[in-house]
């Protein structure tokens, strides 16, 4: 009898590590895009309007520090595949992996409602800014919290049967 390693079609195929190269591209999007958005928030940073308050400086550099947090967590799939490329464990590096994207795509969040913030802020009064500002947020939310229910309830009657 042959078991599941004896398979010739199951060793030679990559399919386990395409996984490994998705989330690395993942990562390197995602990395190459909060970096761009870094530039736009250092340059605003470095040379603030004339009109900006004390607030809105603050706000800008949470802002900037979110956006390089996001960065790091975007970078740090690569940096762990590169010093544990020898003794790789898939299962483990898919899971870190989406822990760190999560964390950035929060970071990114954060800092694109408190942009998005700013920006209303300079026509409109505070409250009302912030608060049009995090509907397209609360938007994602509601979507990622329904589509996470589905998912968990369509799981569960598969673990069922």
């Amino acid at each position: 009898m042959s078991s599941e390693s004896d398979d010739p079609l199951k060793r030679s195929s990559s399919e386990h590590y395409d996984i490994i190269g998705v989330d690395l591209d993942w990562s390197l999007i995602l990395g190459s895009a909060s970096s761009i958005f870094f530039g736009f928030l250092l340059k605003i940073t470095v040379n603030p309007p004339s009109y900006f308050t004390l607030l809105d400086k603050t706000t800008l550099l949470a802002a900037l520090y979110s956006v390089v947090v996001s960065t790091t967590m975007f970078i740090i799939p690569v940096i762990y595949h590169i010093s544990h490329y020898r003794k790789f464990d898939v299962d483990r590096f898919v899971f870190r992996t989406k822990k760190y994207i999560m964390i950035g795509i929060i970071c990114v969040m954060l800092a694109m409602y408190l942009s998005l913030g700013l920006v209303m802020n300079s026509k409109l009064p505070i409250l009302i800014a912030y608060s049009l500002a995090s509907l397209p947020f609360i938007f994602v939310i509601f979507r990622f919290f329904r589509d996470t229910r589905r998912f968990f309830r369509d799981t569960s009657t598969v673990f069922q049967i």
